[in-house]
């Protein structure tokens, strides 16, 4: 993740002792909000196009900025980890090589953007009413329909949280020899099922979601993988999934419904897989959380869920049991990736 590590965990230990962490959520939002400023100015790849480090100055004429308020932003920024001061001048440090520059492969950045521009803005609408009322006034998915640069700027971020999994998930799934159809359902990005589409030449795949996320993603599509995977626009609950899959992706969707929702989604999906057919199901689960960070990481997830979709993180035997009222079996879970909490279930047609 994109932050200082010795900082979250100082938060949580601070908090355990009962420190002064409400010292630590100001300088964490304040960090934050450095961060996502730095990445909107272009401070931090102004800092990686040349090859020595800069002065405030030389900054300030890059960024059309004031060489006093550049420094004084440098050196907070240097006190939370995302620069190094040599002298007067100022460098990148490896974390934000590693986690902040569009040229990593592990860019965060647009997560960051989509939090500062989207989910936070949200927050601020709605989370009175979602802890007073239960739920949020609307989704924020419906929110995002009312401007379609929002999709872009949502997709952006999905997509930068899942170029950290998508290789640890591909690797985990089960693919059994002679599958060849897949469905992602709400998939978005489409990183998945484009990764599965390399790994497995003979396998074709059609992304299906809301016909904003569609558009957002469309362009993505490499050229490599033009004719074998395809796109459909619609609702999941009332448009037709097509039928015959081999395989069916449900990632990070339950979190969105009620139980009772999440076993008649995987009905229709399982009425979308031939027999025999593989659903795969990838979210965070409720109870995973082993250590008091991770155990924070998750109650801020739940939060969200509540606040943006009215929703929750639930605990994998729930889901189990979901998939078994719907008609899977062999269900198996198995965690994945560097995401607190994050892991697949997968399970077979009967």
């Amino acid at each position: 993740m994109p932050v200082n590590p010795s900082f979250l965990e100082r938060l949580v230990l601070l908090r355990l002792n009962k420190g002064p962490a409400p010292m630590l959520d100001l300088f964490g939002a304040s960090s934050f909000r450095s961060v996502t400023l730095a990445l909107e100015i272009g401070l931090f790849e102004t800092i990686a196009d040349v090859d020595r480090p800069l002065t405030a100055e030389d900054l300030a004429d890059r960024l059309d900025a004031h060489p006093d308020g550049i420094a004084v932003f440098c050196n907070f920024l240097v006190s939370e980890g995302y620069l190094e001061a040599v002298g007067n001048r100022y460098r990148l440090t490896g974390m934000t090589k590693k986690w902040l520059l569009a040229e990593s492969e592990t860019n965060m950045g647009p997560w960051l953007t989509y939090w500062n521009d989207l989910v936070f803005p949200f927050w601020e609408q709605e989370l009175e009413t979602a802890i007073r009322e239960g739920e949020p006034s609307q989704s924020i998915y419906e929110w995002f329909d009312e401007d379609p640069a929002r999709w872009e700027t949502a997709q952006e971020g999905f997509r930068a949280t899942a170029s950290l999994l998508v290789d640890d998930v591909v690797d985990a799934m089960t693919v059994p020899a002679g599958q060849s159809r897949l469905l992602d359902v709400g998939g978005g990005h489409g990183l998945y099922a484009m990764e599965l589409c390399r790994r497995h030449p003979n396998l074709t795949a059609t992304v299906f979601d809301y016909p904003g996320a569609i558009d957002a993603m469309e362009d993505d599509i490499p050229d490599e993988l033009a004719g074998r995977l395809g796109t459909r626009t619609g609702d999941y609950w009332t448009d037709d999934l097509g039928e015959g899959y081999d395989m069916a992706l449900l990632f990070n969707v339950v979190h969105a419904h009620s139980p009772a929702e999440n076993t008649a989604l995987f009905e229709r999906v399982r009425d979308a897989l031939a027999p025999g057919g593989r659903i795969v199901v990838l979210d965070q689960w409720e109870g995973s959380g082993r250590t008091p960070v991770s155990r924070a990481g998750l109650r801020f997830v739940a939060l969200t869920y509540h606040t943006t979709l009215g929703a929750n993180v639930y605990e994998h035997d729930e889901v189990s049991s979901w998939l078994q009222t719907a008609g899977f079996t062999g269900i198996q879970r198995q965690s994945v990736g560097p995401i607190s909490g994050m892991a697949i279930v997968e399970a077979t047609k009967q």
